[in-house]
């Protein structure tokens, strides 16, 4: 019994919710650039690189989409999923 009671606490205590794999996490980062790319005709017009490291989009000859996580807060122990990627800023107007 007391064996059980352990075990059961030790596997609680452990276990943690676990995060999307990166290249799962990859995907849908980088589909949320291209549905931006999609909806945002100056962008695709003028489309120069998707710097994926920074989350950015280059277009229009010097102009950029600035992409950040949105801020989530979670319980200690939570480790995942990373917080969706969403358009922060574009250095240029983007109509």
């Amino acid at each position: 019994m007391k064996l059980s009671l352990v075990s059961a606490v030790l596997v609680t205590t452990f276990s943690s919710h676990a995060a999307l794999p990166p290249d799962r996490q990859n995907m849908r980062d980088l589909n949320v650039m291209i549905s931006f790319i999609n909806a945002n005709e100056r962008v695709a017009m003028s489309l120069e690189t998707i710097d994926f490291s920074n989350y950015t989009i280059h277009f229009g000859g010097g102009c950029q989409a600035i992409f950040e996580r949105k801020e989530v807060h979670r319980s200690a122990g939570w480790v995942g999923p990373a917080a969706p990627l969403e358009f922060a800023r574009s250095t240029c107007k983007l109509d």
